[in-house]
C-alpha cells in the first residue's frame, strides 16, 4: 500500500473525507511525511502557490523488453525448403505405390524397382523432416501456418509484407511459464505513453542469442516497422489497477527521495514521499484514491520553507 493512499487516509480523518470518499476504505500503513505547513492567503498568494485536483488514473502493471523486427527472407528461404520437401516426399511415395501395385500384378516392374522407389521415398522423407525441424529451430514449434490448425493467410501475409514478424525478449524470471496474453511493440525512439501496436498473436520462439532471456515471436499488422529494426516490447503481467497521476511539476527531491505536497485543508499543506516507478503521460501513476489536490507550481518553495534549508526541485 503507497504512503500516499495512507496519507490521504489520516488527512480524512482529521478534515473530513471528500464527498467522493466518504465511508471509504480504511488504510494500515503509516504514511512517509513532512510536517504539516500552515500558510495564510497572502502567504499563497506571495509563494505564487497553485494546486491542481488528482485525477483518476489506471495502471496495468507490465514487463519489458526488447525485440527485434525479423527479415523475412530467412522465413520464405525455410518456407520454400519444407515446401519444395514435401512435395519432393510425396511424388515418392506416390512412386512407391505405384511399383509395389505393378509388382503385384506379374512383375511388370523388377523388385529391383520397388526397393529404389522405396529408397528414394525414405531419402525425402528423411529431406522433409530436416526442413521442418530448421524451420523450428529458426521460428519455433508453434508456427501457426503449420499442423491441424493452420492459417496459410498469415504466411501470406508475413511474405507480401502486410504483417511483420518480432522476436520479443523478456526478462527470464518475469513470465514464469506462461505466455503472455499480448505484446505491445513500439519503436525504440518512442517517448512515454508512445503509440505503438499490440497483437494477441504470439507463439514461443527460441531464445535469441544475442539477448539473454525468454523470447516470443509476435505477429504485428499495419505498421512501419523496418526489418532489422530494434524495438520495446511490453506485455500486462498483472490487473489494472486504479489510482491517480501525479503530475511531474508537482515532483520536489529532498534526502534523495521524491515527494509531493498535498493540500491536506484550506491553507494546510503536507509533504507526502511518492514512488516514481511508474511514468504514465506527463507524470506519474501512484496507487492512491483521487479527491485531494496537489501543489503544481511553488512545491520547491514549500520545501525550502519547511525545511529552513536549500531544497532542490526535481
Amino acid at each position: 500500500m503507497s504512503s500516499l493512499r495512507a496519507v490521504f487516509a489520516v488527512t480524512f480523518a482529521l478534515f473530513g473525507a471528500p464527498a467522493a470518499l466518504a465511508g471509504g476504505t480504511m488504510y494500515d500503513a503509516k504514511p512517509v511525511t513532512g510536517r504539516v505547513i500552515v500558510l495564510t492567503a497572502s502567504d499563497i498568494a506571495h509563494l505564487g502557490l497553485r494546486v491542481s485536483p488528482l485525477h483518476p488514473a489506471r495502471y496495468t502493471p507490465r514487463v519489458h523488453g526488447y525485440g527485434v523486427v525479423s527479415d523475412l527472407t530467412a522465413l520464405a528461404q525455410s518456407d520454400a525448403a519444407v515446401e519444395t520437401a514435401a512435395a519432393a516426399a510425396r511424388q515418392s511415395q506416390a512412386d512407391v505405390q505405384r511399383a509395389r501395385a505393378l509388382f503385384a500384378q506379374g512383375g511388370a516392374v523388377s523388385k529391383q524397382s520397388v526397393d529404389a522407389a522405396e529408397k528414394q521415398a525414405a531419402t525425402d522423407r528423411t529431406a522433409l523432416l530436416l526442413a521442418q525441424r530448421q524451420e523450428v529451430v529458426q521460428f519455433g514449434p508453434q508456427l501457426p501456418w503449420r499442423g491441424r490448425h493452420a492459417d496459410a493467410s498469415i504466411l501470406r501475409d508475413l511474405t507480401s509484407g502486410n504483417v511483420a514478424l518480432v522476436r520479443a525478449t523478456f526478462p527470464l524470471d518475469a513470465l514464469a511459464a506462461v505466455q503472455p496474453p499480448e505484446i505491445s511493440v513500439t519503436h525504440l525512439s518512442a517517448q512515454q505513453d508512445p503509440v505503438g501496436w499490440t497483437s494477441k498473436r504470439i507463439w514461443s520462439a527460441p531464445a535469441d542469442p544475442t539477448i539473454p532471456g525468454r523470447s516470443f515471436f509476435v505477429l504485428i499488422s499495419k505498421s512501419d516497422l523496418q526489418a532489422g529494426e530494434h524495438v520495446l516490447v511490453a506485455s500486462p503481467i498483472g490487473p489494472t489497477v486504479d489510482g491517480v497521476q501525479i503530475p511531474s511539476d508537482a515532483v520536489v527531491l529532498s534526502e534523495e527521495k521524491t515527494w509531493c505536497y498535498l493540500q491536506v485543508a484550506p491553507g494546510r499543506f503536507q509533504r507526502v514521499q511518492i514512488d516514481l516507478s511508474h511514468p504514465q503521460g506527463n507524470g506519474y501513476f501512484v496507487d492512491a484514491n483521487p479527491g485531494q489536490s496537489v501543489v503544481v507550481r511553488g512545491s520547491g518553495l514549500l520545501l525550502a520553507r519547511e525545511l529552513g534549508a536549500s531544497a532542490l526541485h526535481y
